[in-house]
């Protein structure tokens, strides 16, 4: 089992473009499109929005959060719009900064077997990476006060820069399965045999990146770690909220709550009766608390 490799990155932060304008009740939405990591992205520029408040006290720290959206090809917030109004009510609400990129796997290409899947995985995470470093770079921003929300393919990309970055205090994992194989297996036609392509894929699984240490077991028995690159070490200080849907037709309750248990004591687990889409006024009202006390806003 190899551990993938991901690529250093520059520090300063990507340069963007701003494509389009809203305000919203004193905040300012900027539809942006962010330079691509170095080295090349088949993917292109990083579309997203970004979300601050209009006017903005310099002197006075703040939060800020990245959020990563679902997968559904037919629902209309099958993109980053889906949490828009989130990322508007934290930027009114707490002064937030706030980074909702538009992610490309699966959503520009279907999964074709173990080798162009991880590394369209580590792209993905990459960008993300980026995103991150351009909220941080934000002004006022507390880097001690940053978070990740993911939902569905989202939270499993977000999941990963537990290891890989390790700057984010708090995730919200939302209707997440703990193996890419888990989703792609079943729904996509890949020829490679499962067992390899499990095996491939299991330094790159979320539930290999949520737990207290970040390394894996290779073929031989010996302890390696799970990624090569970005920052390594250990998620100690971050902490997790997983929400599932009880009603969701693509993950089990015990699908559920083996991800979270890999997380220790710094998870908590939150089952709603819902489905995967997962919009319950609740889910919000409860992952907004967690994110709260996680960030200290006031």
């Amino acid at each position: 089992m190899t551990a993938p490799r991901f690529p250093d990155l520059p520090t300063e932060p990507p340069t963007f473009e701003i494509v389009g304008t809203e305000t919203r009740d004193g905040v300012l939405i900027r539809d942006i499109r962010l330079a691509p990591p170095p080295g090349g992205d088949a993917a292109g520029p990083i579309e997203a929005y970004l979300v601050e408040p209009e006017v903005l006290d310099a002197r006075t720290s703040r939060p800020a959060l990245l959020f990563a959206h679902w997968f559904d090809s037919e629902a209309p917030n099958g993109n980053r719009t889906e949490y828009l109004d989130e990322a508007t009510d934290w930027a009114r609400r707490h002064r937030a900064a706030a980074i909702l990129p538009q992610l490309t796997f699966p959503w520009a290409g279907d999964p074709s077997g173990s080798a162009g899947d991880a590394e369209r995985i580590v792209a993905e995470v990459t960008r993300l990476r980026r995103c991150l470093d351009l909220v941080l770079a934000r002004p006022a921003v507390d880097a001690a006060r940053l978070a990740v929300v993911g939902h569905d393919f989202g939270a499993m990309h977000a999941s990963l820069l537990a290891t890989v970055d390790r700057r984010p205090a708090a995730y919200v994992l939302v209707a997440a399965v703990p193996r890419w194989g888990d989703w792609f297996l079943p729904f996509w036609p890949i020829a490679e045999d499962r067992i390899d392509y499990l095996r491939a894929m299991r330094p790159l699984d979320p539930i290999e990146h949520v737990g207290a240490t970040t390394s894996v077991r290779d073929d031989s028995g010996v302890i390696k770690p799970a990624v090569e690159g970005g920052r390594g070490g250990r998620v100690a200080p971050a902490r997790f909220l997983f929400q599932l849907g009880r009603h969701d037709f693509y993950i089990a309750p015990m699908t559920g709550r083996e991800f979270a248990r890999a997380a220790g004591d710094a998870a908590e687990l939150k089952a709603y009766d819902a489905e995967h889409d997962m919009t319950l006024p609740e889910i919000v009202a409860d992952r907004t608390a967690f994110l709260e006390r996680e960030l200290r806003a006031d």
